[in-house]
């Protein structure tokens, strides 16, 4: 988190609120859904698992174990039924136990906000050893050559005395919950991460719903974004100069501008536009180039390579790019000297692949806000004080939500949507009404 990522982006019900509160006030509940337990399921019935830690404690489980002659009581009671949950009263040393978040205070990220923030962790059952290696020594000890050597039956005999060593593998993503605008952001593009995270949120209240980027009658709006942006492009002959100085030179030849801002540009985009509303776009690698429709996209990394690819035929267009939104800021110096400098806003990656259908996920690939730890550290150097760690989660989502609120405005803008039609991330149409989650035995955390 903090840097450039990938998130999934789901509905969430304004209205689950209050009962998601409940559950986090509730040590039975947030106990059989935490870390502590996920980690002795994964272990005592070798199993994949998702538990939750709060957000200021990625590893609190491991800060504050259970004794292991705990952890099968722990496991069990995590794994049965409600009802049986319910006839059992869990020891004092489990529910009193510091390694599990607990009370709405531990998770939530503003004192006014309705923002919340947890770490889902997932527990893979998996051989970590390497077989290879073990299968090599098998080889050498018993057959006295290397593995790649032996006769078939001798390799079928090796490969099955051939034993790995099993063990949790561990992996943890940032999960945010704004309740303001009724959005779940996970940073993960896994499709059985995902759909497991969804299911342990769900347990605990939540009303989740799947999502799209929604711009109705444009089946390729994503490309036709990128082409108004490139049609409209500012600085044309200064991409196309050095597109062809790169052809001619190598880098270390090719001279730099005395317009510091325009080489910035030409340096790192091949296209650079300027909103009505001000805010800039720059387009930039990896992107892919068609030439003309029968033939294949391109893949290109480098601005020149891309600004030559599109001026080969009169049908090239962009199918795929990275776009950075910039401010264009002006200003004077004490010595009365004007100045102008570009400020990048985010960046995100827009393709065929901005919607992840299957899990009903809104994607935010490469999604980044590159001046987010300038600025904080600039708050450090002048308030000589370090946020706490909540600022830092809350700060974070409230960038990445107006972060989205501003791509979902421009794309309106360069599709010509009136604020009539709906766009934008929408609830995707659901077929049949979704059932309520019921809690079985071991599904719980388990897929």
């Amino acid at each position: 988190m903090f840097g450039r990522g990938n998130w999934a982006v789901y509905g969430l019900g304004k209205d689950s609120l209050e009962t998601f509160v409940t559950s986090l006030e509730d040590r039975a509940v947030m106990v059989a859904a935490s870390q502590l337990a996920a980690s002795a399921i994964t272990r005592y019935s070798s199993v994949d698992t998702v538990g939750i830690n709060p957000f200021s404690g990625p590893r609190l489980d491991e800060e504050h174990p259970l004794a292991p002659e705990q952890e099968p009581e722990l496991a069990g009671y995590s794994t049965s039924e409600p009802d049986e949950r319910a006839a059992h009263t869990l020891s004092a040393e489990i529910l009193d136990c510091e390694g599990y978040g607990v009370t709405e205070a531990q998770f939530r990220l503003h004192a006014t906000m309705p923002w919340y923030g947890l770490w889902a962790v997932s527990n893979e059952w998996k051989d970590v050893s390497d077989l290879s290696s073990i299968k090599e020594q098998r080889s050498y000890r018993l057959m006295e050559r290397p593995y790649k050597f032996l006769q078939a039956g001798d390799k079928k005999n090796i490969d099955q005395d051939t034993l790995g060593i099993n063990a949790p593998v561990r992996k943890q993503v940032p999960v945010l919950l704004d309740f303001n605008d009724g959005r779940v952001y996970i940073e993960s593009t896994g499709k059985q991460l995902l759909q497991m995270i969804t299911v342990r949120l769900r347990l605990l209240g939540l009303d989740i719903f799947p999502v799209a980027w929604t711009y109705r009658g444009r089946a390729n709006w994503p490309s036709e974004i990128l082409n108004r942006l490139y049609e409209k492009t500012q600085y044309q002959s200064d991409f196309q100069k050095r597109a062809d100085e790169a052809s001619r030179f190598k880098p270390s030849e090719i001279e730099k501008l005395e317009d510091k801002e325009v080489e910035s540009i030409v340096r790192s985009f091949f296209s650079m536009t300027q909103l009505a509303s001000d805010l800039w776009i720059g387009i930039s690698g990896p992107a892919q180039i068609l030439l003309h429709d029968a033939s294949p996209p391109i893949g290109v990394k480098a601005p020149t390579s891309a600004t030559t690819l599109l001026n080969v035929t009169s049908e090239a267009r962009v199918l795929s790019g990275s776009i950075t939104f910039q401010e264009h800021i002006s200003g004077t110096t004490k010595k009365g000297e004007e100045y102008t400098f570009r400020k990048d806003l985010l960046t995100i990656a827009l393709n065929d692949r901005i919607n992840f259908t299957d899990v009903g996920a809104a994607m935010l690939r490469g999604f980044g806000i590159p001046s987010f730890k300038k600025d904080i550290l600039r708050e450090i150097k002048y308030t000589k004080q370090v946020p706490s760690i909540d600022r830092f989660w809350g700060t974070w989502l409230h960038e990445m939500s107006n972060g989205v609120r501003m791509i979902e405005a421009a794309f309106r803008e360069l599709l010509d949507l009136d604020g009539n039609q709906e766009a934008g991330i929408l609830p995707m149409p659901v077929a049949t009404p979704t059932a309520p989650t019921k809690e079985p035995a071991v599904e719980v955390l388990v897929v």
